[in-house]
């Protein structure tokens, strides 16, 4: 019996042994646009979720913020949004109100919903890939509106010793005439009730934090 012989040209050979150095940019740009940004215990955040998140969320870029520093600062909200994803995700369950009100201010900064649609277009995600993308942003909301209710009581006392030792004397400083302590005193209250809200928020948010496996794979801008 003859020994097998491939019936295959030396032009066909050589095409398929070039396929794999073809296909390679594309499957390098995969693992570029793919590459992990961070772990949140088993839970991965990728490049691209950063760019998505950058691209569809409300957040706007500061003043004399580089592209580095947005994208460290997304990456962070991202981390913190799957934090309490993580602990509170059974707890909590986001009904539609919930739900629209982040759509709403993400409709709001794309100008229209075409302007929405072509992002998401952009990005290759359906409305349900869209949704789902929204949900952890959407839990944290919810859990920091329960946990945080912007109803905390201020007592006068700390109003008007704002009012003495803050406001009255930096007015002063620049020539400013004051207002009484009766026309300031709901402006002070909203003020100390966010500053005090804002503490408590960055102290529990910060114990969670301790208390989960977090690693952040991107390098730091600063």
């Amino acid at each position: 019996m003859r020994p097998f012989r491939h019936a295959f040209s030396a032009p066909f050979l050589a095409g398929f042994l070039l396929l794999p150095l073809l296909l390679r940019p594309a499957a390098m740009e995969g693992i570029l646009v793919d590459k992990i940004a961070a772990t949140v215990n088993e839970e991965i955040i990728t490049l691209h979720d950063i760019e998505r998140a950058v691209a569809l969320f409300p957040v706007e870029r500061r003043a004399d913020e580089g592209e580095d520093d947005l994208y460290f600062r997304v990456l962070n909200d991202l981390v913190t949004y799957k934090v309490i994803a993580l602990e509170y995700g059974d707890e909590f369950v986001p009904d539609e109100e919930d739900v629209e009100a982040v759509q709403t201010r993400i409709l709001q900064k794309a100008g229209s919903l075409e302007a929405l649609q072509a992002t998401l277009g952009r990005f290759a995600m359906s409305w349900a890939d869209f949704q789902a993308f929204l949900r952890e942003i959407v839990l944290y909301e919810k859990v920091l509106r329960e946990k945080f209710p912007m109803e905390l009581i201020i007592p006068f006392e700390e109003i008007e010793k704002f009012y003495q030792g803050v406001y009255l004397p930096s007015h002063r400083q620049i020539g400013l005439e004051p207002l009484s302590l009766v026309e300031m005193t709901p402006q002070i209250e909203a003020y100390l009730r966010r500053q005090r809200n804002e503490r408590r928020l960055n102290d529990w948010l910060g114990d969670l934090r301790s208390a989960t496996r977090i690693e952040i794979k991107l390098r730091s801008p600063q």
